[in-house]
């Protein structure tokens, strides 16, 4: 895949792992420029919290690194019908521009690599983060444990990752 390495697409699931991490927009905006969503996800994401969909990237200051994407081009793809409005559009996007996606539920990551999408939960974009030196080791743990905390992750990930940090 082809693609600007510092942009990249969301789905709803990374972004709420996101505000559930201490300053957790500021690691991904040091690995991305522009994080691209669909409508439908910004509607996902803000629904229950906020009025308008936009106060929600103005409360977590994130106006300039989140850019609305457009999907111009409706894809078939394999179990679709099993997917959430705001996945579709993601995938859609993803494949349309040719990025990564950042997505955690299982059946949105398993239909976008089966459309050579390459895909990242959160967890993820630490271990990159603290691989790129973005952030520190102690960060990279303190993130792990937030996640898990905050239940958006399983303790067997957790530990796989704890460990990947500890013998870098």
């Amino acid at each position: 895949m082809s693609g600007d390495v510092r942009r990249t697409v969301s789905n709803t699931g990374p972004l709420i792992s996101l505000e559930k991490l201490n300053h957790g927009y500021d690691f991904i905006r040091r690995l991305y420029g522009k994080v691209i969503i669909p409508l439908a996800v910004l509607n996902e994401v803000a629904a229950g919290q906020f009025e308008k969909p936009d106060a929600y990237l103005r409360y977590y200051g994130i106006m300039d690194l989140i850019e609305i994407g457009v999907v111009s081009k409706r894809y078939n793809f394999p179990e679709m019908e099993r997917l959430h409005e705001g996945e579709k559009q993601a995938i859609q996007l993803a494949l349309e521009l040719q990025l990564p996606l950042l997505i955690e539920e299982t059946i949105g990551r398993h239909v976008a690599k089966s459309l050579g999408i390459p895909v990242s939960g959160i967890a993820g974009q630490i271990i990159k983060a603290f691989q790129q030196e973005v952030i520190s080791a102690t960060e990279a743990y303190n993130k792990l444990d937030e996640l898990l905390k905050a239940g958006r992750i399983n303790q067997k990930i957790y530990k796989a990752l704890v460990v990947a940090i500890s013998k870098a």
